[in-house]
């Protein structure tokens, strides 16, 4: 008797890249002597012992060169920093560029050895090794074939006396010298799928499932938990939650520059196993992410822990939804609060075309990466403030989305019961103290504390607003300046004048470690009990801040609602 088999078509999720094109690189030099080298070189602390060295290093191995050393401040902008990476190009023969340490290092000093290479001259950068593939996969995602790479013998860069003990720039001066004159481009790690659609075959409906689940495990396109098949039949309902026409592009992801059209979004919703009426939400959650001040590509690559946290403030579109802003709210058990988070996360890898260990190097991670959304409890203020879309520049009849990129955090109760409101002030600080990224220098960014009800109760009974909490604990959450500055008064990083002012007065004189107090963002959730609060600090580098945008409900919401209702959780409150 013939056994059918079961089809399962799916569609594919994976952005597609904004340019096809592959750019060759650069001849490689018949050798060096006669000819003129640029060097790039990075100037960091950490570069303080190896750079000096790999100089010595390639003018005693390459005496017949002209080896020449080049400055590219970060400052400047865009434009400038172009003309300057053009004028070593056209003064050099080959170009070396010294040192990416980190994801997010390696993300902004690639992109300088392929515009020398796009200027016809062959380049070599010099990172840590664990780092190879993000700057492949950058070059790759910027039509660049390959990239040539002198890695150090180490994932990170030694302490000085390693550095000398193991001959670490030497032996860098011999890879970057075969990387100007021997080197040939290798093929990628992860190969690309064009097609649109795919099929997954089985004897039943589980083993063409499957089928699917390792393929897309496989390719880097799943967060390793099941995911629901895009079919074309589900996409299309899920399309039904947005106006916009599915080849609309939204933006452009990086680092693989995948177009984030309306389709590939609703494609990664439904994996994530959305409702249609969550596409609003995940729509308005993708503009804050695209928003310049929330730097995607430093988020996506860098090698600090952070991820993306969002706060739907909005209280008729919480209950809508069915969005938990009580007991359990950062999880589990809530389908929208769950799933819209998760899909967050694999639209930013599939079609940001990022997988751990080729171009998302955090080392730890960070669980936020996989589901995280709350809502605000909007109830608990009673009037007493006004929500978190309102002090965020938006109407009260306005729901928003908010992002935060989240490090970490780190939930605390306040005793005794019922606290005082400095006592809560006391414990928020205690907490931001501890979080604040001293090496990153994050006095630049923002910081978020989530408040319960109960402990809010007891900043509304002593009658102080959102501003004047805000205000109180800019004032206290202080540390002395030489932890703040951390060996760095001469450059002073990203610290107003007054602060840098005061600190060389009084090296210990404890200075604010953020800009403003409405750097600072208050938020009320989660369900009634102990008093609770908890700090979440963030990542320092890039200009990576708390981003708000307006949720846009289609016309047909009423009956979108209507179509698709059922998915509640038991709601206790």
């Amino acid at each position: 008797m013939p056994t059918s088999k079961i089809e399962l078509r799916v569609l594919n999720p994976r952005g597609e890249a904004e340019s096809n094109i592959i750019i060759p690189v650069s001849p490689r030099l018949k050798d060096l002597n006669g000819k003129k080298i640029g060097i790039i070189g990075l100037r960091m602390p950490v570069g303080e012992t190896f750079f000096p060295r790999l100089e010595n290093a390639l003018k005693n191995k390459v005496p017949g060169a002209n080896w020449r050393v080049w400055d590219v401040p970060f400052t400047g902008g865009p434009e400038a920093r172009l003309a300057k990476l053009k004028e070593i190009a056209d003064n050099s023969d080959g170009v070396v560029i010294s040192l990416a340490i980190s994801g997010g290092s390696t993300t902004r000093i690639t992109p300088d050895a392929i515009q020398i290479e796009k200027f016809g001259k062959p380049c070599v950068l010099i990172l840590a090794k664990a780092f190879q593939p993000t700057a492949r996969f950058i070059a790759r995602g910027q039509g660049l074939e390959d990239l040539a790479l002198a890695p150090l013998e180490f994932d990170y860069v030694p302490p000085a006396e390693e550095i000398i003990k193991f001959s670490v720039a030497e032996k860098v001066a011999e890879v970057v010298i075969k990387g100007l004159t021997k080197w040939k481009p290798q093929p990628p790690v992860i190969q690309e799928v064009s097609e649109k659609s795919l099929d997954f075959s089985g004897a039943d409906y589980q083993e063409a499932y499957e089928s699917l689940e390792r393929f897309f495990l496989q390719h880097g396109w799943s967060d390793g938990l099941p995911l629901t098949p895009p079919t074309e039949e589900a996409v299309n309902r899920m399309l039904e939650g947005c106006e916009l026409p599915r080849e609309h592009v939204v933006s452009v992801f990086p680092p693989g520059m995948g177009k984030a059209t309306v389709e590939k979004i609703a494609i990664n919703a439904v994996m994530a196993g959305c409702l249609p009426q969550y596409m609003p939400i995940i729509m308005a959650a993708v503009e804050t992410i695209i928003d310049p001040g929330f730097d995607l590509v430093g988020a996506q690559n860098t090698s600090g822990q952070l991820a993306p946290l969002f706060i739907l403030s909005g209280q008729k579109l919480a209950e809508e939804l069915n969005v938990n802003s009580s007991f359990c709210a950062v999880g589990p058990g809530w389908k929208a609060n769950t799933t819209i988070g998760r899909a967050l996360k694999l639209i930013m890898m599939n079609i940001g075309h990022t997988w751990p260990g080729i171009n998302d190097m955090k080392a730890f991670g960070n669980p936020f990466r996989y589901v995280t959304m709350i809502a605000e409890n909007e109830a608990a203020y009673g009037g007493a403030w006004e929500p978190l879309r309102i002090a965020e520049g938006y109407p009260e009849d306005q729901p928003t989305i908010s992002v935060m990129p989240a490090m970490s955090w780190q939930p605390d109760l306040v005793l005794p019961t019922p606290p005082t409101l400095a006592r809560i002030i006391y414990h928020i600080s205690l907490q931001a103290k501890v979080k604040y990224d001293r090496y990153a220098n994050s006095v630049a960014h923002d910081g978020l504390v989530l408040i319960s009800p109960t402990a809010f109760d007891a900043v509304r009974r002593e009658g102080i607003s959102r501003k004047d909490l805000q205000k109180a604990l800019y004032e206290t959450i202080q540390l002395p300046g030489n932890l703040v500055f951390d060996g760095r008064e001469r450059g002073g990083g990203l610290f107003p004048r007054w602060v840098k002012e005061k600190h060389k007065a009084d090296p210990v004189a404890p200075v604010p470690v953020f800009f403003n107090p409405d750097d600072l963002k208050i938020c009320v959730t989660g369900g009634p009990g102990p008093d609770m609060i908890a700090y979440i600090g963030t990542w320092g580098y890039g200009p990576c801040h708390f981003i708000t945008k307006p949720v846009k409900v289609p016309k047909n919401w009423n009956k979108l609602l209507t179509k698709y209702r059922g998915w509640t959780s038991p709601t206790i409150t």
